[in-house]
């Protein structure tokens, strides 16, 4: 018969992007952890407990092997997990501010963990806006170039007039030309990966004022 000497919690990952926690008897042998017959655990699931030091240990959850399948002892009374360390964290619960509705796609992105993922398809979506817009074909920098940078520009995003909006709309300009280069790029490339959750949702805030600008230009094309 096996004693159960500690306590872990069974953390499984759902599809809306949200996580359930289920708490089990436990016992714990290195990459091996054995839980009671009947504990709801699957492959892909994450196992968190605490060490002897009460260092809060996660890792994840690479093979479950249940007394009636193949390997398995005949008396086995236990489930048997084996498990290797994992880097995962849950992510925090938040609430995102009011952005433009296109970034809603983005914001499903943060809440399932893909920060990078969200930056880059929160901006993709500002260069496919842009695109459509203007029947375009360029990319990136050289279609915000192309757009904003002419003396007469294909797309009005300006609020003022005058002098000001001049200095607005060339303001706007690198601001689009910016983020293709700086934020776009690197995460479509993987090259770019954001470890805190403010950066990534300061970076859809950018994606959401470019957006309701573009707003304006539409209603100005009528």
């Amino acid at each position: 018969m096996i004693f159960f000497t500690t306590f872990v919690t069974v953390i499984r990952r759902l599809q809306e992007g949200t996580e359930s926690r289920l708490g089990s008897p436990a016992r714990v042998e290195r990459n091996t952890v054995l839980l009671p017959i009947g504990t709801d655990v699957q492959v892909g699931d994450y196992l968190e407990y605490r060490l002897r030091s009460d260092e809060l240990q996660t890792v994840g959850v690479i093979d479950v092997v249940h007394p009636y399948m193949p390997g398995a002892n005949a008396i086995d009374d236990h489930i048997e997990i084996t498990c290797m360390p994992s880097r995962w964290k849950a992510v925090p619960e938040f609430t995102a501010p009011a952005l433009h509705p296109t970034i809603s796609v983005a914001l499903a992105l943060v809440a399932d963990g893909r920060m990078s993922e969200a930056v880059y398809e929160a901006l993709q979506l500002v260069e496919e806006r842009v695109r459509s817009l203007t029947g375009s074909d360029d990319s990136g920098r050289t279609l915000m170039e192309s757009v904003f940078g002419s003396r007469v520009p294909q797309l009005d995003i300006t609020t003022t007039t005058g002098q000001a909006a001049e200095d607005e709309r060339e303001g706007f300009r690198l601001l689009f030309e910016g983020v293709m280069l700086g934020l776009r790029d690197p995460h479509g490339s993987g090259r770019g990966a954001f470890a805190a959750l403010d950066e990534t949702l300061e970076c859809l805030a950018i994606a959401s004022m470019l957006m309701r600008r573009l707003d304006r230009a539409e209603d100005r094309l009528g």
